[in-house]
């Protein structure tokens, strides 16, 4: 949860440093100074995510799925493995509404995994080394 950056503790009890003084949270979020600590990125992410490329198209500036205007790069694997998506460019371009739209469905996730998973093994190496480096087999049902 995200706490705003004058939020501390006081003998257990929330205390403002802004107002200088004891407070109770409902007053720290109808505060209208609030300021929020934000994560920085590291350089090595910030320069995966501005370099990112695909294997699957060569276009990334319209959407792969509809042909509009690309408004989104959707990494094919998310989470932990959102970086190795980067960085052996698994992304697709996207627009707002595809990428909502499929971003959480399993069947389109799936069926990338795949896609990614048989492309490395043509291209980049072994079944086994996918496996180290995404920490599941895709293909394997």
């Amino acid at each position: 949860m995200n706490y705003c950056i004058y939020l501390k503790e006081r003998k257990n009890r929330p205390f403002c440093k802004l107002i200088n003084k004891e407070i109770s949270f409902s007053q720290c979020r109808e505060c209208n100074d609030k300021q929020y600590k934000t994560k920085s990125k590291s350089k090595k992410l910030a320069n995966l995510e501005k370099n990112r490329k695909s294997v699957f198209t060569t276009d990334l500036n319209h959407c792969y799925l509809c042909g509009r205007k690309k408004e989104e790069l959707h990494e094919i694997f998310a989470g932990r493995n959102r970086a190795n998506s980067m960085k052996y460019n698994f992304v697709l371009p996207l627009c707002h509404e595809c990428h909502s739209l499929n971003q959480n469905n399993p069947l389109f996730n799936d069926f990338w995994h795949r896609k990614a998973q048989l492309y490395w093994e043509e291209h980049i190496g072994s079944r086994e080394e996918f496996i180290k480096v995404f920490r599941r087999d895709y293909l394997k049902k």
